[in-house]
C-alpha cells in the first residue's frame, strides 16, 4: 500500500489534471487561466504551481504523458494480437470513447508550444518515443508493410492525427453512425501500414 503523502499527492495531481481538462472542454483551450484551475481542482495557486513549477505547459505535459500510457496499456493488452486490425481496434475504441474530452487539450498544447521550444521539443520527443514504441509492436504483426521502425512510427502519428481529425469531425457534423465510422477509421489504419 501505497504511503498516504503518496496517495494524496497524486490524487491532487490528477484533480488539477481533470480540472485543466474539463477547463479546455467547457472554456475553450485559450479562454481560462492558471488562476481559474484551483477552484475548479479544489486546491490552492500553491499546490498548482508546487506540482507544475511552469504553470500550463507543466500540465499538458502530464495530460500528454497520462494519455500516453493509458494508450500504451492498451498496446500492452494488444501483444495477444495476431492482426493489425486486432491489435488497433482497442485503441481506435479508446480513442473514440475520449477523444472529445482531450482533442482540445492536444489543441491547446499545440498552441502553447511555440515551434523549437523546450516544451515544443519536449512534446515531440514524447510523441515519437510513443510512436516508436507503437511501431516496433505493429512490425511484428503478420501483414504490415516492411518499413524501418523511424517510418512505421511516422505514419504511426500521422494514423493518430488523421484518427483524432475524423473523429472532431464526426463530433461536430454526424456523417457516420458508429459502426460505419469505426470501419472508415480501420480502412486508415490498413492503409497506413498493411501491404
Amino acid at each position: 500500500m501505497a504511503p498516504k503523502f503518496r496517495r494524496d499527492k497524486q490524487r491532487k495531481i490528477d484533480e488539477i489534471l481533470d480540472a485543466v481538462v474539463k477547463l479546455t472542454h467547457e472554456k475553450g483551450p485559450n479562454n481560462f487561466s492558471i488562476n481559474d484551475i484551483p477552484e475548479e481542482a479544489d486546491v490552492s495557486i500553491g499546490t498548482v504551481y508546487r506540482y507544475f513549477p511552469r504553470g500550463k505547459e507543466d500540465i499538458l505535459k502530464q495530460i500528454l504523458l497520462r494519455n500516453i500510457e493509458r494508450l500504451k496499456g492498451l498496446i500492452r493488452t494488444g501483444r495477444e494480437a495476431t492482426s493489425l486490425e486486432a491489435y488497433w481496434r482497442p485503441i481506435l475504441h479508446n480513442m473514440m470513447e475520449v477523444g472529445d474530452r482531450y482533442s482540445e487539450v492536444s489543441d491547446m498544447m499545440i498552441e502553447a508550444a511555440p515551434p523549437d521550444s523546450q516544451f515544443y521539443n519536449e512534446i515531440a520527443a514524447d510523441l515519437m518515443g510513443f510512436y516508436m514504441e507503437l511501431a516496433v509492436e505493429i512490425s511484428a504483426l503478420p501483414g504490415v508493410i516492411d518499413l524501418p521502425a523511424e517510418k512505421l512510427a511516422q505514419r504511426a502519428g500521422l494514423g493518430f492525427n488523421l484518427m483524432k481529425k475524423v473523429l472532431q469531425a464526426q463530433g461536430k457534423v454526424k456523417m457516420f453512425d458508429e459502426r460505419s465510422l469505426e470501419e472508415y477509421i480501420m480502412e486508415i489504419v490498413r492503409a497506413s501500414f498493411s501491404h
